[in-house]
């Protein structure tokens, strides 16, 4: 039997064969329910959908009983068989709907059966298949339908015995009845003529079901567009070559699955001449979706229509209705722009006073006019068949003024631009203060006067109050008072209106009030010269910038804050000493009783500086001199006069010395130590006393020579090449540092000591126990103490 062309049956088994063209292992996925319906993604050439479909009801007949049907929901048998109640015969009936392929055709359909018992498999298999005539009740072997034709053999010549899987093509079948208008087809199973009666031909079969891929049309397209605006009485487009879409949808598409291929043929022709037509076809995509065409041509303005039409592999939509639209693309004459009430050139109305503004334009289809004062803001119909419109605007300042206009047809497109210009007269009312240099919480008298005839009232607004409406007087003036309390800006807004009822513009009036203190020095100019020497106490006078001050916060280099109250004339006196030399900040806020925190005052002050001067010959600044024991003068001189005394530090605790009566002192100072932490460099911090005061440092750095003593070896010389290891070897070591009494030396198996010989020199013998690189470290020390700084010496044992 050749390879099967359908999906399939559930769980029964076929043999590895070649595949069709088309998929099919994709159409069934698991145990498939009665109707289940699997979509077919296929090649191009590919339509309609698979579904695998069972009966909907199977029975069988029995000779035996021939007044009863019976169901059968296993597999059932066909022709002669035996049973504990003697001999039977039998046929199958098998019943398929047909509703839901109406209006379809179907492309294919194979049932497949398979054997699930044989009587005698050397005898050849004569299962037929018929179509019947419906019955009116499940059929029995005295009630059974008439047959109508014969459909084929199932699995003739297929050699397997029992076959797992009998297919035979049903399409033609399923067709024609479908073409008789049925909604149902029965099929009967039986063995050939009279070789039913014969046991030897017997055999059962499985539930049969069918593979049916069928087609229905494509739907008539929907959706139609031109240039994504959907169709519609009065559709108009301004391209010359418009794009026209539509949507297309099949019947055989599935949820969640892509539905049959299908093309879309766009036509269209002049609305008046449509023998004019031209057509053109798109490629496959998947339905649904939209397509699109876009006309290659320039077209002239005119009135157009267009039908689209969807096409599968099979069939056909019929056309869709055809959507007329007009190609405008000529835009409209440019519009002239006139206004009695704001004529060219001439100042009139003011803000806020409306006047009319005609436009007109010399076009049949005209829809509108785009304006706006900044731009196409606005836009304005005119009534059918008309070419001008009046509009009302309100100019919103003073000053010239530019009206940008367009006109606008029925098809969108849009003229040149126009430009009319005008001159808005100022009708803004004065503002006078009469107390411009108040202070904050001082009141202030403001004078409103008018710049329009017949004004009869003010309307003002101070800061976020609430709107306040007062009368003018006879001459037009009018006088408010008010008080700011807001630190910073404060703003009057006014407006005027006339008996007629006209408003004006807006005047605003800003006021300033500089709530911030002001501070002075005389120690310590502020933003001045430089003041006082570190160390000198100065006195800061606060002095407020609002009324009811009752204190300062203060603070200086932005460090912590002081509090200090103010006297009964709202100022404050505060005292500080610098103890840096250079520039200083100092922040200050005042408070009033009622809370308000002013401005922050950010002044500076300079801090003069008479720290002293250092000098030594022995130990020079920024030098290596010296070292352990070597005692050195530094001498001190004055940056100013009156210095009385110096305190200094080595780095340990501060020492004073008296001045002479130059200002200058002179100490001697001897290391007791070579500092190894700071690689030898000593600060010495020297401040100038001045009376009570004490100034700024200087520091003066120097460094240390570290005076180590040196060592010598010829049994074990630094390049190696002496005794070897394990051999005692003399080192001789001779002191740099003055005074040296013994030496300090640090080996392998710890510190030890041996005492300098009159001539500053000591011998010590040392016996290397392994080969290699070794080394020797090595320091003096004095009588009294004095340590050297530290080396090492360096030999290879070969």
């Amino acid at each position: 039997m050749p390879p099967s062309r359908y999906p399939a049956l559930p769980g029964s088994t076929q043999a590895p064969s070649r595949r069709p063209r088309e998929s099919f292992a994709a159409l069934l996925a698991g145990t498939l329910t009665a109707t289940a319906a699997v979509v077919v993604v296929a090649s191009p050439a590919a339509a309609g959908v698979w579904e695998y479909v069972r009966p909907v009801s199977v029975n069988y007949t029995d000779s035996r009983q021939p007044d009863t049907s019976f169901p059968a929901d296993n597999d059932f048998p066909v022709g002669k068989w035996q049973s504990d109640t003697g001999m039977h015969t039998s046929q199958a009936y098998l019943t398929f709907d047909l509703a839901p392929y109406q209006g379809k055709t179907i492309i294919e359909a194979g049932a497949d059966t398979g054997e699930t018992a044989v009587t005698d498999c050397e005898r050849p298999r004569e299962v037929e298949i018929w179509r019947t005539a419906d019955p009116s009740s499940a059929p029995t072997w005295n009630d059974a339908p008439a047959t109508e034709a014969k459909v084929g053999a199932v699995g003739a010549g297929y050699a397997i015995c029992p076959a797992p899987r009998l297919e035979i093509d049903l399409a033609d079948a399923l067709q024609d009845a479908l073409d008789e208008g049925k909604e149902q087809v029965t099929f009967l199973l039986r063995i050939k003529g009279d070789h039913q009666d014969n046991p030897q031909h017997g055999r059962r079969l499985k539930p049969i079901g069918v593979s049916i891929k069928a087609n229905a049309a494509p739907h008539a397209p929907t959706q139609l567009r031109v240039d994504n605006r959907d169709c519609a009485e009065g559709l108009f487009t301004t391209s010359r070559t418009p794009t026209l879409s539509a949507r297309i949808t099949d019947p055989d598409s599935r949820d969640g699955w892509a539905g049959d291929l299908v093309t879309a043929t766009f036509a269209y022709w002049p609305a008046d001449r449509p023998d004019e037509r031209t057509e053109w076809e798109s490629s496959r995509y998947y339905a649904p979706t939209p397509l699109q065409y876009r006309v290659p041509q320039s077209l002239p303005d005119g009135r157009y229509a267009f039908a689209v039409k969807a096409a599968d592999e099979h069939a056909a939509s019929d056309w869709s209705p055809a959507c007329e639209f007009t190609l405008d693309a000529t835009p409209p004459a440019i519009p002239t722009v006139t206004s009695t009430d704001y004529p060219e050139g001439s100042w009139q109305g003011g803000p806020f006073i409306p006047g009319t503004f005609t436009f007109t334009a010399d076009s049949d289809d005209l829809a509108g006019f785009r304006y706006g004062e900044i731009g196409p803001t606005d836009f304005v119909a005119v009534d059918e068949g008309s070419r001008s419109v009046d509009v009302t605007i309100a100019p919103t300042s003073d000053g010239p003024g530019t009206l940008y206009v367009w006109s606008v047809d029925k098809a969108g497109n849009r003229s040149g631009q126009t430009y009319y210009r005008f001159l808005v007269r100022p009708t803004a009312p004065f503002i006078t203060d009469a107390n411009p240099s108040a202070r904050i919480g001082e009141p202030r008298e403001l004078t409103f006067s008018p710049r329009m005839d017949n004004v009869v009232e003010y309307t003002y607004r101070f800061n976020d109050d609430d709107p306040v409406t007062v009368p003018a007087g006879a001459d037009g003036t009018t006088t408010v008072t008010v008080v700011p309390r807001r630190p910073g800006m404060n703003q009057i807004t006014v407006t005027s209106r006339t008996s007629g009822g006209l408003p004006s513009g807006i005047s605003r009036l800003d006021i300033y009030l500089v709530t911030q203190p002001s501070v002075s020095s005389v120690e310590y100019p502020i933003g001045g010269r430089t003041g006082a020497p570190t160390g000198t106490p100065g006195t800061f006078v606060f002095r407020p910038g609002m009324p009811d001050t009752v204190e300062y916060i203060w603070s200086v280099n932005r460090g912590p804050q002081q509090t200090v109250a103010a006297q009964p004339d709202g100022t404050a006196s505060v005292v500080y000493t610098p103890t840096k030399s250079g520039y200083h900040t100092l922040q200050v806020d005042s408070r009033s009783s009622d809370g308000t925190v002013s401005e922050t005052a950010n002044v500076s002050f300079q801090v003069a500086s008479h720290a002293p001067t250092v000098e030594s010959a022995t130990y020079p600044e920024y030098s290596a001199a010296g070292g352990p024991g070597v005692a050195g003068d530094f001498t001190f001189r004055p940056a100013s006069e009156g210095v009385t005394g110096y305190v200094y530090s080595f780095g340990e605790q501060e020492e004073t010395v008296q001045a002479a009566g130059d200002g200058s002192a002179t100490i001697t100072w001897t290391p007791r130590s070579y500092p190894t932490e700071t690689s030898g460099w000593v600060t010495l911090t020297v401040r100038a006393v001045v009376g009570s005061i004490v100034s700024d440092p200087t520091e003066y750095m120097f460094m240390l020579l570290p005076l180590a003593p040196t060592v010598t070896g010829e049994d074990f010389p630094p390049s190696g090449g002496g005794a070897g290891a394990g051999t005692p070897g003399e080192f001789t070591l001779t002191a740099a540092m003055p005074g040296t009494t013994e030496f300090v030396y640090r080996w392998r198996d710890g510190e030890h000591t041996v005492a300098a010989g009159p001539d500053g020199t000591a011998t010590i013998t040392l016996t290397p126990e392994s080969e290699g690189s070794h080394y020797l470290y090595v320091s003096s020390r004095s009588a009294d103490g004095v340590t050297s700084g530290e080396m090492y010496h360096y030999f290879y044992v070969g």
